[in-house]
């Protein structure tokens, strides 16, 4: 029964998607919005597959999972228990704080809220794990979707390389397809940034647009807090930019100058916020897990910018090259490392067959985008000692620096080199 009801669903689906005013207005053919979405599902049952199969202790996806089916029996058998147990501290009294990692309302929050949309998706699944992936990504295909309009507007003649670096780079594919917080960041961030995106475009902002934004802030806060914290100054940034038509990349550094100042002395004026510290925090509760089959080495952080500053190449270096080639603690990071030579590869074609005076090479959204993802890298770098969740974490801002490279390469100069060799 539940085969007969996923090939259902994925036919009205497909039909579904293709309707979608969004999804018609990207200018991508029909053909191709069904391709990809068929390929993004393929992605979500891979995941879940492999992580059942090779994870036999449990995972993060198959746990959510089945507590989403606890919710849904309990939504029949004690409907105001199921209305309001998402309100409550599992800690009696004590809600821990918002950057607490464990004895946390704040922090169970991010998975309840993922439990709670499953229950519902299970009205139509009865539970079962692929079907509820299908309906998941359903929604996160259109994130893709947004981080494409966006892009095809600042690379107009590139729609082939905008295609893979918004719905094809393997590792963004696969982890953002999973039933997990990856895929809602990622498609949160999509429609938030094509929110502003075109707000900016139009020099003026709707209340559809508004309410997008205000909508996209509510969803990063409550499911990764710290990416929110992280985006905002690169936000505000890039609206200043644009609206007083400032240098881009020099505002940038400027920017971030100042940020940085205040990041590290904010604490002086006011005693009760100190981000060195939370940062430090979230560290040590990451050091308090237990050591995973791929940990990797991490420093010490202490909440000072000499110590910082200090750790910063290590950081960079394990969400900028990490899996090294010959570095597989375990057979699953064998595709994430060829990936990475691959990656590698494409920034050395980047050097040398860049693209001389291309639009979209200072446009605001794609600075925005490179400082952005530098500085989410930094912070995921500073507190996860684990290579898998580096790798899964770092998999959702691909998009940001790889779609560029791909736009900004001659491909046409380089197939011109290539058949000469060949004659």
């Amino acid at each position: 029964m539940d085969y007969i009801l996923f090939i259902a669903y994925l036919a009205i689906l497909c039909l579904l998607v293709t309707k979608i005013p969004f999804v018609k207005r990207s200018g991508l053919a029909t053909k191709h919005v069904l391709l990809l979405f068929v390929v993004k599902i393929f992605a979500g049952l891979a995941i879940g597959w492999i992580s059942l199969h090779l994870y036999s202790n449990g995972n993060d996806y198959w746990d959510v999972n089945r507590e989403g089916w606890k919710e849904y029996q309990l939504l029949w058998s004690d409907p105001h228990e199921y209305l309001v147990n998402i309100f409550k501290s599992n800690y009696g009294d004590h809600y821990g704080g918002l950057f607490d990692s464990f004895q946390s309302f704040w922090n169970d929050l991010r998975n309840n809220i993922i439990i709670k949309l499953l229950s519902v998706f299970d009205i139509f699944s009865r539970g079962n794990y692929y079907i509820n992936s299908l309906l998941f990504n359903f929604f996160g295909f259109l994130g893709h979707v947004a981080f494409y309009r966006i892009f095809i507007q600042v690379y107009k003649n590139q729609r082939t390389a905008v295609i893979i670096g918004c719905f094809l780079l393997p590792s963004m594919l696969y982890f953002t397809s999973g039933v997990q917080k990856d895929g809602i960041v990622f498609t949160t961030l999509g429609f938030l940034l094509y929110a502003v995106f075109q707000s900016l475009q139009m020099q003026r902002l709707t209340w559809k647009y508004l309410l997008i934004i205000l909508l996209g802030f509510a969803i990063l806060f409550l499911i990764r807090s710290y990416v929110l914290m992280n985006l905002l100054p690169a936000l505000v940034i890039w609206i200043l930019v644009v609206k007083y038509k400032w240098a881009t990349f020099k505002s940038f550094v400027i920017g971030y100058i100042i940020i940085g100042l205040l990041f590290f002395n904010i604490s002086t004026v006011i005693h009760s916020i100190n981000p060195p510290q939370i940062v430090c925090n979230k560290q040590a509760d990451f050091f308090l897990l237990p050591v995973a089959a791929t940990q990797v080495h991490l420093d010490t952080l202490h909440p000072n910018f000499k110590s910082f500053a200090l750790n910063a190449p290590q950081a960079l270096n394990h969400l900028l090259l990490r899996p090294y080639p010959m570095e597989l603690p375990v057979k699953s990071l064998i595709p994430v490392s060829i990936e990475m030579v691959g990656y590698e590869i494409l920034f050395i074609l980047f050097l040398l067959f860049k693209r001389k005076k291309e639009p979209g090479e200072h446009d605001p959204f794609i600075v925005f985008g490179i400082f952005f993802t530098l500085t989410m890298f930094l912070f995921i770098g500073y507190i996860m000692p684990n290579l898998g969740s580096l790798i899964r974490y770092r998999s959702v801002y691909l998009p940001f620096l790889l779609t560029p490279a791909l736009c900004k390469i001659n491909w046409q100069k380089l197939r011109g080199i290539v058949k000469l060799k060949n004659k």
